[in-house]
């Protein structure tokens, strides 16, 4: 084939191309162009503007890409995602209650809702409303003052002291993104954290980051702290034994919420 002839055939195929903006009614144009980036072939283009899609391709290709949007362009369903954490029950033991109902000692703000209750004692539940595929978290917390001195040496040979007071904060939260596949499964990316203060005035962190999948309306357990301490101590009274066990874990309820 000379080098003309082959020209020719690439500005054809170049002058055969169209280009079509495509208004979407319920995602992003950003959302729709990442899933289909990996089905374009050459000289085919998609970029969006807001929830415009712009696609240049062939009219045959054009119609398949069409059906494509027609079929991702579907309305995204509100979720409400409850999370417990240091909770003494398993995800089978919740199940099989009923569905948890917050107290009346629960905040409000921006469609959000999170019990601070319990931080100061061992479980949380906390609960948040948002969009599948959206990243939100919730945190919910208290702040205490706390002084610190220090002592210093000056040039008179006598010790001096100063004096700051900061906020020291213990809270617990969560992050998440929750994505559906199909009717009745989601996908969750989650980074659940919990503090307290303690007796020592310290403050203790637990924290986790991981994804799973589920069903709809079911608790999945996504992590826990497991501790046994025995101690055996024999005195003047007889023989002492003790033992403690805690079993901590953090679970993750997605509803439908729509």
């Amino acid at each position: 084939m000379g080098l003309g002839l082959l020209l020719l055939q690439c500005a054809t195929q170049a002058d055969d191309s169209v280009i079509e903006m495509i208004a979407l009614r319920n995602r992003p144009a950003a959302e729709i162009q990442a899933l289909l980036a990996p089905m374009l072939e050459a000289n085919e283009v998609v970029s969006g503007d807001g929830f415009n899609l712009i696609v240049k391709a062939s009219p045959q290709r054009l119609a398949t890409f069409r059906g494509l949007v027609d079929q991702l362009d579907t309305r995204l369903h509100n979720l409400l995602i409850s999370v417990m954490q240091n909770s003494h029950q398993s995800a089978d033991q919740l199940n099989a209650e009923a569905a948890i109902q917050l107290s009346g000692q629960s905040i409000r703000m921006r469609g959000m809702s999170g019990d601070t209750r319990t931080i100061d004692q061992q479980r949380t539940t906390q609960q948040l409303r948002t969009l599948e595929g959206q990243a939100a978290h919730i945190q919910a917390g208290n702040v205490r003052p706390v002084e610190n001195i220090g002592v210093y040496g000056n040039a008179y040979g006598y010790a001096g002291i100063t004096s700051n007071t900061y906020m020291q904060e213990a809270s617990t939260g969560f992050a998440v993104v929750p994505r559906l596949i199909g009717h009745d499964e989601v996908v969750v990316d989650i980074e659940p954290w919990s503090d307290r203060f303690t007796h020592n005035g310290a403050v203790e962190t637990r924290n986790l980051r991981t994804s799973v999948r589920g069903r709809l309306g079911e608790w999945l357990e996504i992590g826990g702290v497991v501790e046994q301490r025995q101690t055996d101590r024999q005195g003047f009274n007889g023989l002492n034994y003790s033992t403690r066990n805690r079993n901590q874990g953090t679970l993750i309820k997605i509803d439908l919420a729509d």
